[in-house]
């Protein structure tokens, strides 16, 4: 799967935030990326981080959208899923009304780290 290209979109700002983070993601397009949200087609619709005990936190905006410009920012929403492809069984990880695009993938990149580390000592 190619990469999508992230230039110019509040989808960037994230990826920034998670490579500094050290986060290991993968963009995704598909629908249903978080639950009760219709996902459009657009690329780069989702970041999904895997945890090392094959769970998933998933991270998009409350639309279900990244590719957007990052002054229309709102916030970002990350999800954590027991099982890899299913949209219901989630928990909150992180949830902003930010229009801070940088501050907010930052906070969401501290949040998910946060929670992995939490995850793998349990």
């Amino acid at each position: 799967m190619t990469t999508p290209d992230t230039t110019g979109t509040a989808g960037h700002h994230l990826r920034t935030a998670l490579d500094r983070a050290g986060l290991t993601y993968r963009i995704d397009p598909w629908p249903g990326a978080l639950a009760n949200i219709i996902v459009t087609g657009e690329p780069g619709n989702v970041f999904i981080i895997p945890a090392p005990d094959g769970t998933e936190v998933r991270i998009t905006d409350a639309e279900g959208i990244t590719a957007y410009a990052p002054n229309e920012h709102r916030g970002w929403v990350a999800l954590h899923y027991l099982q890899t492809g299913d949209d219901i069984e989630n928990a909150e990880v992180y949830r902003s009304a930010c229009t801070d695009v940088d501050a907010d993938s930052t906070l969401a990149a501290e949040a998910i780290t946060k929670f992995l580390a939490n995850r793998s000592t349990q």
